[in-house]
């Protein structure tokens, strides 16, 4: 049986080299001692999440879906985790149950941590 969010990891180091972010984690965010955060507030979009990530130099952020309570817009925090270009691989080769080395994941249903692509 078919799962239609089944997605391959090397489709999703595609696709996240080509938006030049991949999903890590679901149902949560980072601890400090994993990456701290820093709230960046409303957001359009994933895409305007992960820039604000970037032009802060941290190299991970946490996002949610649109929101009523939000009005309409998502939340978003920039995490500073450590994603190396060698995590990176790693990640094209298996985004299942990504640990967040150094510390552990917070649940929350809310938000869905990304990874920015490192530069090469």
């Amino acid at each position: 049986k078919f799962c239609p969010e089944a997605i391959s990891p090397s489709q999703a180091c595609l696709d996240g080299g080509r938006k030049g972010y991949m999903l890590i984690h679901e149902g949560g965010f980072p601890n400090d001692a994993c990456g701290a955060w820093h709230d960046k507030g409303k957001v359009e979009s994933v895409e305007d999440c992960a820039v604000l990530a970037r032009e802060m130099g941290l190299k991970a952020f946490a996002v949610t879906e649109p929101s009523v309570y939000l009005g309409g817009k998502r939340h978003c925090y920039a995490e500073a985790i450590d994603i190396t270009p060698e995590f990176w691989k790693e990640l094209c080769v298996s985004a299942a149950d990504v640990p967040c080395t150094g510390g552990e994941w917070l649940n929350n249903p809310e938000y869905d941590v990304y990874a920015l692509e490192p530069a090469a």
